[in-house]
C-alpha cells in the first residue's frame, strides 16, 4: 500500500512541477504582454500628439491662405501669379494668334512668335487647351491636366480647370 501511495505521490509531484512550470511561463508571458501594452499606449499617445500638432499646422495654413486670398481680392489683382512676367507668359493674343517671325511685338503683352509657346508645359508635345484656376494660366493639354495639381507656370495649387477652344 505504501509503495502504491509513494508511486501516486511521485506522479502527482511530477504533475505539480509541470503545472508550476506552466504557471511560471504564463506569468512571464503576462508580464511581456503588460510591457507591450505600455509601449503601445505610449506610441498611441505620441501619434495623438503628432495628429494634434498636424491639425494645428493645417489650421494655421488655412488661415494664412484665407488671409492671402482676401488680400488678393482687396487689391483687385487679376490672377495669383508670382509676378506679371508669369501672367504675361500665359497670355495668348486672340487677334494675333500665331505671329510670324519679324512681326511687331505688342508692348503690353508678350505675343507668341512660334508654336512652341502653345505647347503643353508638361508633355511639351500637345497643344494647350486647359485654363487653370485660380491663376488663369493656359499652359496644359487636356491629357496632362488630369495628372497635374500645380500650375507649371506659377506653382499655384490648381483648384479647377476649364477647357478652352482656340479657333
Amino acid at each position: 500500500m505504501t509503495a502504491l501511495l509513494s508511486s501516486i505521490e511521485k506522479g502527482i509531484s511530477a504533475k505539480l512541477k509541470e503545472k508550476d512550470v506552466e504557471i511560471e511561463n504564463m506569468n512571464r508571458k503576462n508580464r511581456e504582454l503588460a510591457e507591450r501594452i505600455k509601449q503601445v499606449a505610449i506610441e498611441a499617445q505620441s501619434w495623438h500628439y503628432r495628429a494634434k500638432y498636424n491639425e494645428s499646422v493645417v489650421n494655421a495654413l488655412r488661415n494664412n491662405l484665407q488671409q492671402a486670398i482676401s488680400q488678393g481680392v482687396e487689391q483687385g489683382k487679376e490672377g495669383f501669379g508670382d509676378s506679371e512676367v508669369d501672367d504675361d507668359a500665359s497670355y495668348i493674343d486672340p487677334n494675333n494668334f500665331l505671329n510670324l517671325p519679324g512681326a511687331p511685338i505688342n508692348s503690353t503683352h508678350k505675343t507668341y512668335q512660334n508654336a512652341e509657346n502653345l505647347t503643353c508645359r508638361a508633355c511639351k508635345a500637345k497643344a494647350v487647351s486647359m485654363l487653370l484656376m485660380p491663376c488663369r494660366h493656359l499652359c496644359l493639354c487636356k491629357d496632362c491636366e488630369g495628372f497635374i495639381n500645380v500650375c507649371p507656370v506659377c506653382q499655384l495649387i490648381k483648384t479647377a480647370s476649364v477647357e478652352v477652344y482656340l479657333s
